[in-house]
C-alpha cells in the first residue's frame, strides 16, 4: 500500500523574513499577455462554483473564476457578457468538436483567459 500525507502531516519550517508588514507584500501573479490577478487564486470551471456572481466577485477581490461550460455557447457567453470588462473572467473549453467555437463566443463576450478543461491532461486531445 502507498503510504500518503494530509496537512496535519507537514509543517513547513519557517524561515528568517525581514518583512515588517503586510504591505510588503504582493501576491500578485502574472498570467502573461498583459494578464495579472492581484490575488493569486482561481476558482474552479465546476457548474456549483463558477456562474457570473463568483467571477464577479472573484474578479473584485483581485482574483478570477472560470465560467464553466456544462452549459450552451450562448448562455456561457452570457455570463461573460454580463460581467465589468475591468476584471479578469475566465471561461472553460472542452477539447471536443464546439472547442473553436466555444472559445471565440466567449473572447467575443469579453473572457482574457481561456482554460482548456479536461479530466486528463495528457490525453492526445489536449
Amino acid at each position: 500500500m502507498k503510504q500518503g500525507l494530509t496537512y496535519d502531516d507537514v509543517l513547513l519550517k519557517p524561515q528568517y523574513s525581514d518583512i515588517l508588514s503586510r504591505k510588503e507584500v504582493d501576491l500578485a501573479t502574472d498570467l502573461g499577455k498583459g494578464i495579472e490577478l492581484r490575488v493569486p487564486i482561481i476558482a474552479s470551471p465546476m457548474d456549483t462554483v463558477s456562474e457570473a456572481n463568483m467571477a464577479w466577485g472573484m474578479g473584485m477581490a483581485g482574483g478570477a473564476a472560470i465560467i464553466h461550460r456544462y452549459n450552451s455557447i450562448l448562455e456561457q457567453a452570457a455570463m461573460i457578457a454580463s460581467l465589468p470588462k475591468e476584471i479578469n473572467i475566465g471561461a472553460a473549453v472542452g477539447v471536443g468538436e464546439d472547442m473553436e467555437e466555444r472559445a471565440a463566443a466567449a473572447c467575443d463576450a469579453g473572457a482574457n483567459i481561456i482554460c482548456i478543461d479536461v479530466a486528463h491532461g495528457h490525453h492526445i486531445l489536449v
